[in-house]
């Protein structure tokens, strides 16, 4: 692979700092600005990155000879206008990863919910793949990049910028649709749409692997290659039963994961399916997936103190949140407390109703305002309209301001209690600040 210097505006960002290593990790210059100092800078410099915190014109070093950012860099950050003033091919960070996946045999895991953690997993059944994800990996320096042996590289495929259309990927994974990013899509039918255009650019030699959702299954028909159904109905692939993979063939291996949830069986179930495809025995894939127990924000332990226990989650949809839920009632008998942040404005007035039947699994539910993120507020849409549909816990909050979350809740705790912080937003810092004030470290 050539040797390049680059620059990415916003490269601590979860996709972009895995994206930086990888760079460094094929022998490239790495150079790179955030807003502000973060653990995947920090991992990145680590690695041998040039990064820093703070957006300048000056910050594009003199040899720099592209420049990459995601669609949330805005045009008027002043490295995108220098690097346009200097005649630098300013890109989108998937046009990097296409780029790093020249040589390799591209295998990208598409869907609205769980492409990180199948995406990971499916790294680890072929027995360490290159792996580029939005969520850091145990594996990965801190970020969710890996440089692995063999031909096969890993890719998280990303709807929300209609970006994985750029992926030219020998075999898929499709997870499931859903209509979660408002701002970007009219209607379930355009996401669909992006999908289909993405599953049929597969070639004829190739594979695409679907999971249980209807929705994908209908949009996986039209693909140009055979197609593996992991799914709970006759003529399917394979299909999850308990802890159990059963092939339709008559094999069966063990689903007895560490990634907690009935939603992560069917999302090894998937990554077994395209790994068993490209020449991995099924045991043994099963058998590399077993002790993986999840991706950075995925249903992550935080800590105990005081008898309460704390586990952050990335969960930003209804079916994400449901599915959080439902994991944390398989695991735990005590009560469940749901603080949830709701992430986009345009998401929380799409889905405000949703997101309350979701949390209304929990015992407890403490509700935010709503993290912007890219979006400008809309009026009238606050946390107050997620917590409106909320119905059954024994007690429903609206906390608008994060930082008065710990005074509120902790009070209530009891010994036994599961915390979860669901969101996409700030309130991952929220954990730490929970455990400080029920008398443990934070951590």
């Amino acid at each position: 692979m050539t040797t390049r210097a680059i620059h990415l505006v916003g490269a601590g960002g979860a996709g972009m700092s895995a994206l930086g290593l990888l760079a460094l990790r094929s022998g490239w210059t790495v150079s790179g600005t955030d807003r502000e100092e973060g653990s995947a800078l920090a991992a990145l410099r680590a690695a041998g990155a040039t990064v820093g915190a703070g957006h300048g014109a000056d910050a594009i070093p003199e040899a720099t000879q592209m420049v990459f950012a995601s669609t949330a860099i805005p045009d008027d950050n002043p490295e995108m206008a220098a690097a346009r003033e200097r005649g630098l091919p300013v890109l989108h960070r998937s046009d990097l990863l296409a780029m790093l996946m020249e040589g390799h045999r591209g295998l990208a895991v598409a869907g609205a919910h769980g492409k990180s953690t199948t995406t990971a997993m499916l790294s680890l059944a072929l027995g360490g793949a290159t792996l580029c994800v939005g969520a850091e990996v145990p594996w990965g320096d801190g970020t969710g990049a890996a440089w692995g042996d063999g031909p096969w590289f890993c890719a998280e495929a990303d709807e929300s910028d209609r970006s994985l259309l750029r992926l030219s990927p020998q075999a898929a994974i499709l997870l499931n649709i859903d209509h979660d990013h408002h701002s970007e899509y009219a209607s379930i039918e355009e996401v669909e749409d992006v999908f289909r255009q993405f599953v049929q650019a597969l070639p004829a030699d190739g594979l695409l692997v679907v999971g249980p959702d209807a929705r994908a299954q209908a949009v996986a028909a039209s693909a140009p290659c055979p197609v593996r159904v992991v799914g709970a109905f006759p003529g399917a692939w394979a299909r999850v039963q308990g802890d159990q993979l059963a092939l339709a063939d008559g094999r069966t291996a063990s689903l007895a994961i560490a990634a907690p949830g009935a939603h992560n069986r069917w999302n090894a179930a998937c990554a077994i399916a395209l790994a068993e495809w490209c020449g991995v025995d099924v045991d043994q894939a099963a058998a590399r997936i077993a002790l993986f127990s999840g991706v950075g924000r995925r249903f992550e332990h935080k800590g105990t103190a005081a008898g309460v226990s704390v586990v952050d989650d990335y969960a930003h949809h209804p079916v994400e949140v449901a599915a959080t839920l439902a994991a944390a009632r398989d695991q735990h008998a005590g009560r469940v407390v749901a603080v949830f942040q709701p992430h986009l404005y345009s998401r929380t007035q799409a889905l405000a109703d949703q997101f309350g039947r979701a949390l209304s699994a929990a015992d407890v539910v403490v509700v935010t305002d709503v993290y912007a993120a890219r979006e400008d507020p809309v009026p009238g849409v606050d946390g107050t309209l997620v917590t409106r549909s909320v119905n059954g816990p024994q007690e429903v909050l609206n906390v608008p301001r994060l930082d008065d979350v710990p005074a509120v809740l902790v009070p209530d705790l009891q010994q036994g209690d599961l915390v979860l912080t669901i969101g996409a937003g700030d309130i991952t810092t929220l954990g730490p600040r929970i455990l400080a004030a029920l008398g443990g470290a934070g951590g």
